[in-house]
């Protein structure tokens, strides 16, 4: 990946500010259908604050109304469903575990970075990351261990975007100079994950659009904002890895544009989000 790190640590108490601008309803789906109606184990590397699992956590609790699970008079049936069915995190962020630990309680979190997860062979039935591989060191490392950790017939998600084409549009491309080239150096491209995930060992992989996000917002209320609206250093990695002098100027860029355009200037978002799966053999 490039040399150019995101900081969570510093961002952990804005960062899901986010997901009140953008709904991302196409990667929940996508997530939710690429675990199933099975009782499963499931870990979510890059877990962050915690905001995915903890919309997960509903979904994988032990309910006697669930299918697989005997009477609640059962109580030894109930505990062989809870030990199958269980939810675990991991991020290299102190702080950003901190809030997933409130976000979701019933999860088992571990500091711990992608390329070395700290969990015996054959642990989960799906491995998934969302808006995160960008962020890991070494993809080759982490395809490797994710396939170590899951059992025969898992499957790894991973779902992020790909820069290389030109169907983009998004405001932050626009106004703050290199960021869609910052991006094209973290992001692969959707068939070189398929590719790395075969030679790591998944039987096969596959792509698809996951998500269509789009949005405008009026740049004077993004401004107006501050370090709570969409122009913030936290609100997106592609903006937080950039030195203090390029985010000045292109929240200088936004303010001329803005002016220029009598103070109704709006910053549109129109992008994808790509979901690679590769799958163990049975």
């Amino acid at each position: 990946m490039s040399g150019r790190v995101t900081d969570y640590d510093s961002i952990a108490d804005r960062f899901d500010a986010r997901y009140g601008l953008y709904a991302y309803d196409g990667v929940r789906e996508t997530l939710l259908n690429f675990l199933g109606d099975t009782p499963v184990a499931v870990l979510e590397v890059g877990c962050g604050t915690g905001h995915w699992l903890a919309a997960l956590q509903a979904r994988l609790a032990p309910s006697p109304d669930n299918r697989g699970v005997q009477s609640p008079d059962d109580p030894a049936s109930l505990d062989r469903e809870a030990r199958r069915r269980w939810l675990a995190g991991v991020d290299p962020s102190a702080p950003m575990l901190a809030r997933a630990q409130r976000a979701a309680p019933a999860a088992r979190l571990v500091r711990a970075r992608a390329e070395d997860l700290p969990w015996r062979d054959a642990a989960f039935d799906r491995v998934f990351c969302v808006n995160a591989l960008h962020h890991f060191s070494d993809r080759d490392r982490f395809f490797a261990e994710a396939y170590r950790v899951l059992k025969p017939g898992g499957g790894l998600l991973t779902i992020g975007k790909d820069p290389h084409g030109e169907r983009d549009t998004w405001w932050v491309y626009d106004y703050f100079e290199h960021t869609r080239d910052v991006d094209r150096a973290r992001f692969a491209q959707v068939r070189t994950l398929r590719g790395e995930l075969v030679r790591a060992g998944f039987a096969w992989a596959e792509s698809f659009e996951a998500d269509h996000i789009e949005a405008v917002h009026p740049a004077g209320a993004a401004l107006a904002a501050g370090a709570d609206g969409a122009v913030a250093r936290s609100f997106t990695s592609q903006l937080t890895v950039l030195s203090e002098e390029a985010f000045a100027s292109g929240v200088a860029r936004i303010r001329e544009a803005n002016a220029a355009a009598g103070g109704d200037l709006q910053l549109v978002a129109d992008f994808r989000l790509y979901a690679t799966v590769g799958w163990r053999q049975s």
